[in-house]
């Protein structure tokens, strides 16, 4: 399986990225501005190719309380997968620890992943350091 991380990867969050910024962090409205992201086309032609071979999960730690936009934005930018795991609403744990949580509860079977494609520097390091291969399409330090 291949592992594509979902803001800041295969969604250019540039526009919305003020909302985390700053002491007081607007996730909700950040979460809501979601289906105006652009794609990172190059990111998803890689995600496209790798469909027909291998299973690919998406990863977000963006809140399933837009479940449905994240579903449309998928579809109308050509991303097919197999799994979406995203955050249930209301947890607020870092992503470094949720992501994780994934894998140690069995959501994301740790020995079929070959690797995983994310943004974030925290993330990107969580992921190596638990012997993943990550790939880091982008500066990420939100």
């Amino acid at each position: 399986m291949v592992i594509f991380d979902l803001d800041g990867t295969l969604a250019n969050i540039e526009h919305r990225i003020h909302f985390i910024q700053g002491k007081k962090r607007k996730w909700r409205d950040f979460f809501a501005a979601c289906i105006d992201d652009k794609p990172h086309e190059a990111v998803i032609t890689i995600l496209q190719a790798l469909y027909p071979l291998f299973k690919i999960y998406i990863v977000s730690g963006r809140s399933d309380e837009v479940r449905k936009q994240t579903e449309d934005w998928l579809r109308l930018n050509h991303v097919p997968y197999h799994h979406l795991i995203m955050r249930k609403e209301g947890d607020h744990i870092p992503d470094t620890i949720l992501k994780i949580s994934w894998v140690h509860q069995g959501l994301i079977p740790k020995d079929h992943i070959l690797c995983v494609f994310d943004d974030r520097n925290k993330v990107v390091k969580m992921w190596r350091d638990a012997g993943i291969t990550c790939f880091q399409v982008v500066e990420g330090d939100f």
